[in-house]
């Protein structure tokens, strides 16, 4: 899961109150592709792997060959998507947008998605949303303060979970809630405040249920800014918070907190944006992607207990983790900084930056990764540049079986090019060459040029390409090594020493 926020927005906005799944999709007789790049989050269960992407809910159930992605207008089509949910032939989709406001964009939730027929047909449910009136909450015989959330600004729902006969929702500005009736309506939970680690709904207590200071409530609680939900079965639900892990057994009626302030053994750090369960064997690890947050002393990395809670132990620090899943003993955990992966708690662990499918040269070249989830040996990862599938048999990642799934714009056949981004920033963008082989065993050479048309960078000359859609990358730099300047340039592909493709590309650093 990908986490962007900024608190001093939510400062402002809460001071001021202020069709079936056995279709199948192909493009131009090309294998179907995700609607998007970008991945928030992977979801495996009951047979089918089902993708949170920014251009919408994609769900495959042969293995990534094809990707269910066009659920019509009433579906979650298109929309960026943070969460999923899945139970039975119920599925749940948390989407959001864009705000813009004096040249920032701000993330805006915009509800809720629903299907109960497995994605045949859906219906939406917006925002939750509070009243200037729902000051107040109860919680046992307490009514306690509460800053009521009538914006979806920074309103984003990151997390969704089915417990207790209830769907839970995390919200960064609206805390966690929870809805009987699929989020038709909503109910506000009551997490500890910051200064408690306990409360049950049979003792009396004044603290208020407030993310932030504002006009109505004059507590600042980071425990109820909420970002990360794991159902472990029946038996427990765990909420990560930007103050650390809160637990219940018993549905909400009592809690329990742990972050890197208790003691004995405890998390690395407080931000907490993921988390999930290991088992295996006589196994029940819950891990938590946990990040420093206010503390000094905390650092980021991946934590985990063997005891519910009591005890936390973590590994991999230094690191900014936004998911990780599990084959037996061995951890994944998706990162700024790469996939990572160790069979031994973190004593030993390799890393991947970047991914190649040698069958099609695509690859993602973008060091981090939002997303992970395992299948059998399967395992697959989202990131902001493509989605790849690999496999461990136990032995570590197959280099030569990683298939990269990117999505494009079809050129349909040889006489089409393009470049993307464009404009492109070689400091801030990977740029891609677009072009298509007729036959196997074709040869390709590219080269670049300045406005003058001379070469300036051979990027491949005579180099074996696969038949049909093809990327290369250009990094922005000459032969010589050096940046480019900014301006227009041009490009040219040639198949097999035929008439060349041209293309441009305005390069703006």
């Amino acid at each position: 899961m990908k986490i962007t926020f900024l608190l001093s927005v939510l400062c402002v906005f809460a001071g001021a109150n202020a069709q079936s799944l056995k279709e199948t999709y192909k493009l131009d007789g090309q294998p179907s592709q995700p609607s998007s790049n970008t991945v928030n989050q992977i979801l495996i269960t009951n047979g089918a792997v089902y993708l949170a992407t920014n251009k919408g809910l994609n769900i495959t159930t042969d293995g990534g060959s094809t990707f269910q992605k066009d659920f019509g207008t009433n579906g979650p089509t298109g929309v960026s998507t943070n969460a999923i949910a899945v139970k039975g032939d119920t599925i749940v989709t948390a989407v959001s947008t864009t705000f813009e406001q004096n040249g920032t964009s701000y993330p805006k939730g915009t509800g809720l998605y629903v299907s109960t027929d497995n994605g045949a047909t859906w219906t939406h449910e917006p925002q939750s949303l509070d009243s200037l009136s729902d000051s107040t909450v109860t919680f046992g015989h307490n009514v306690l303060k509460a800053l009521p959330i009538t914006t979806e600004i920074n309103n984003i729902t990151y997390s969704l979970a089915f417990y207790g006969g209830y769907l839970y929702a995390a919200n960064f500005a609206g805390g966690v809630r929870r809805s009987s009736d699929l989020g038709k309506t909503w109910h506000r939970v009551v997490l500890p405040p910051d200064y408690l680690n306990y409360i049950n709904a049979d003792s009396t207590y004044s603290f208020q249920l407030s993310p932030i200071a504002g006009n109505i409530t004059t507590e600042t609680n980071y425990n109820h800014e909420a970002f990360a939900l794991y159902a472990d079965g029946d038996s427990a639900l765990y909420v990560g918070t930007a103050d650390g892990v809160d637990k219940t057994t018993d549905n909400g009626f009592s809690w329990y907190k742990f972050n890197h302030q208790n003691e004995g053994s405890p998390m690395s750090g407080d931000f907490v944006v993921s988390i999930n369960v290991q088992n295996y064997g006589g196994v029940h690890n819950i891990w938590a992607a946990t990040v420093n947050a206010n503390d000094p002393t905390e650092v980021p990395a991946l934590s985990y207990t063997s005891d519910g809670g009591a005890s936390w132990h973590y590994i991999l620090r230094g690191h900014f983790f936004h998911s990780m899943a599990f084959q037996d003993s061995i951890v994944y955990g998706a990162s700024d900084d790469g996939l990572f992966r160790t069979s031994d708690l973190g004593q030993t662990s390799e890393v991947m930056t970047n991914v190649l499918d040698p069958a099609t040269n695509q690859q993602i070249l973008s060091p981090a990764f939002y997303a992970v989830a395992t299948e059998g040996d399967s395992v697959w990862v989202g990131s902001g540049d493509g989605t790849a599938i690999g496999i461990d048999n136990g032995g570590g990642f197959q280099l030569s079986q990683w298939n990269v799934l990117r999505t494009y714009v079809s050129v349909g056949n040889q006489n089409l090019t393009y470049f993307y981004p464009n404009p492109f920033s070689p400091r801030l963008d990977i740029g891609r060459i677009h072009y298509s082989v007729p036959a196997a065993n074709s040869t390709v050479t590219i080269r670049i040029y300045d406005f003058s048309m001379h070469v300036i960078r051979t990027l491949l000359q005579n180099a074996p390409r696969n038949a049909g859609e093809n990327d290369d990358t250009w990094n922005g730099l000459d032969d010589s090594g050096r940046m480019v300047d900014n301006g227009v340039y041009f490009y040219s592909v040639s198949v097999n020493n035929g008439n060349p493709l041209w293309g441009k590309i305005l390069v703006v650093r």
